[in-house]
Formats: C-alpha cells, sequence, structure tokens
C-alpha cells in the first residue's frame, strides 16, 4: 500500500533541504535586526526617526522582493541541476480562512501594540513573547517538514528570547537583538543545511539549470 502521506513529506522535505530557504529567512530576519537597531540609535522624535518608521512597510517588501530573488536565483543555479524542479499546487485560501488569519494576525499586532505601551518592566517581556512566538510557528513547521533542524530552531527561537529577557534587555533594543541572533543562527543553519547538500549531490558535468526560470 502506497503510504501518499510520506511520499508528500518527503516531496516537501526535499525542497527544503539545500538551506537556501533557511538562508534567505535569516536574511530577513538580519535586516528586521538591523532596522530595529536603527530605530534605537536614531534620536526619539527626530526626523530621521519619522523617515525610518515611514520606511517599515517599503523596507520589509523590498527585503521580501530581494531574498525571494536571491532564493530563485540560487536554487536555478544550485538546486535544480543537482536534484531537480520541485512545485506545489497552490490553493487559494478560503473566504473565511483569511478572515480567520486576519483576525489572529489582528489580535497579534494588537496584543504587541499595548505590550509596547506599558510599563518599562512590562516591555522586557518583549523579547521573550517573540521567542515563544517564533518558537510555535517553527514547530508547526518542524512537524509539517519533519527536518530535525527546524525543531532545534524552534528551540533556539525561545531560548535567545527568554535569554535577552532574562539578560534585562527589552523594548526595541530587546527586539533587534532578537532578529539579529535568531536570524544569524537561521543562516547558519541554512549554510551547513547547504554545505552538507553539496556533498550528498555533486552536480553533474555538463548539466544546465532546470525549473520555470532557467536561462
Amino acid at each position: 500500500m502506497v503510504d501518499i502521506e510520506k511520499i508528500e513529506k518527503r516531496t516537501i522535505q526535499s525542497f527544503y533541504e539545500d538551506g537556501l530557504t533557511e538562508i534567505a529567512m535569516g536574511l530577513i530576519f538580519l535586516i528586521l535586526g538591523g532596522y530595529f537597531f536603527a530605530t534605537t540609535v536614531v534620536p526619539e522624535g527626530s526626523a530621521l526617526g519619522a523617515v525610518l518608521t515611514g520606511l517599515f512597510v517599503l523596507i520589509i517588501v523590498s527585503a521580501a522582493f530581494l531574498v525571494n530573488r536571491f532564493l530563485r536565483f540560487f536554487k536555478r543555479r544550485i538546486t535544480y541541476p543537482r536534484t531537480g524542479y520541485v512545485t506545489f499546487k497552490k490553493k487559494e485560501p478560503s473566504p473565511k480562512r483569511r478572515v480567520a488569519t486576519a483576525v489572529v494576525a489582528a489580535i497579534i499586532g494588537a496584543g504587541l501594540a499595548a505590550l509596547y505601551g506599558l510599563s518599562p518592566s512590562v516591555k522586557l517581556l518583549i523579547p521573550a513573547i517573540n521567542g515563544l512566538l517564533f518558537a510555535v510557528a517553527a514547530l508547526l513547521f518542524a512537524n509539517k517538514v519533519g527536518l530535525l533542524r527546524f525543531y532545534i530552531l524552534a528551540a533556539g527561537a525561545a531560548v535567545i528570547g527568554l535569554g535577552i529577557t532574562g539578560a534585562g534587555i527589552g523594548d526595541a533594543k530587546g527586539i533587534s537583538l532578537f532578529y539579529l541572533v535568531f536570524g544569524a543562527a537561521v543562516v547558519v543553519s541554512g549554510a551547513a543545511a547547504l554545505i552538507a547538500y553539496l556533498r550528498r549531490f555533486p552536480r553533474p558535468a555538463g548539466d544546465a539549470a532546470e525549473g520555470p526560470d532557467a536561462r
């Protein structure tokens, strides 16, 4: 009997086994960490601070775009010639799922905003809360993919967030430090996976890039 669920999980694993997606996500976290750090060193109420605040959405969108280009470029050059092209059928989310996602995002955003506006002692907890949220997200992803390193990253997110709070670093500095440290950990995890992948799957001589964007 064919185990469809096992085949599906193995297909998902094959997409992430090269570590490139982790490197791309880690770069986004590092960019966010750099942005939040910049907000801590710019004088509060200054014109530059206002500009940074206004650029937040642009920075997020630009970072996501550039990292997506990075991922596609290196997938074509590294992954597709070695283990082929893997794609997934895109499912359009139902209206109920979209509403539920929006409600959850709004609740999380409102909760973090409320914490940020409270006393300094409560602001100290923000890195820990970020760490736990990232840990839950990484754990859910790890269960879906079934790769050990994602479980390690889930534990790492919680440890980093709690450690920053335990060190007494809160508010924007704590958030920036969390994104910088966790982003670096994700990049290192991806780089280690990429090295193992390259050793396991040497590129066949004379093979060209494959995939939807191959040139």
